[in-house]
């Protein structure tokens, strides 16, 4: 009995833990889908749709995120079919996708700007973690998803909704290149 207690306690140990953002979960070879709460403050709450997809193999860990200005609709879709396509028991490493950063935004269909607090998402990084319901979710991609990745892939792109044609745009983002230029890694 206590070598199979012992043998129980020994796999246990060796399982590759979870990887948990939010209320989503996924251990390696595993994708998993949810969300980060962000709790209300001096308006309110609100939440970030996000998924984890983990590789078998330990690699780098890439952020993908989308619907910062609520109107950016192509790079939102863009990512549901990224999500549906990835095949974790085929890839090392870790994607993290925020499918819609700014859902007051997004519901509201706003351009820039949220019509909960009036701030361009994209504006206020960081972000605080007291501050308005932008700096919130700022703060909160920030500190679950940003702060996790060594690569960052910001998506977004023009609609029907702005006065210029449509185009679609990417700021891509890493430790190594903000280093190699300069700055200071997060």
């Amino acid at each position: 009995m206590v070598a199979v207690i012992a043998a129980v306690l020994i796999a246990a140990l060796q399982q590759p833990t979870a990887l948990t953002i939010g209320s989503a979960s996924a251990r390696p070879g595993q994708a998993s889908s949810g969300f980060i709460e962000v709790p209300a403050g001096s308006d309110a709450a609100t939440r970030i749709p996000i998924s984890i997809v983990r590789g078998v193999q330990a690699g780098p860990t890439i952020a993908l995120i989308a619907g910062t200005h609520g109107s950016e609709v192509a790079p939102i879709v863009a990512l549901q079919r990224v999500r549906a396509l990835i095949d974790p028991a085929a890839m090392r490493g870790t994607v993290l996708i925020v499918h819609v950063a700014n859902m007051p935004s997004f519901l509201g269909r706003t351009i820039y700007y949220s019509p909960i607090d009036g701030k361009n998402l994209n504006r206020v990084y960081p972000g605080k973690a007291d501050g308005t319901v932008s700096e919130r979710i700022a703060y909160a991609i920030t500190n679950q998803i940003i702060e996790r990745a060594d690569y960052l892939v910001d998506m977004h792109a023009t609609s029907s909704l702005t006065r210029r044609g449509h185009a679609t745009s990417a700021h891509l983002s890493t430790r190594r290149i903000r280093r190699n230029c300069g700055a200071n890694p997060p």
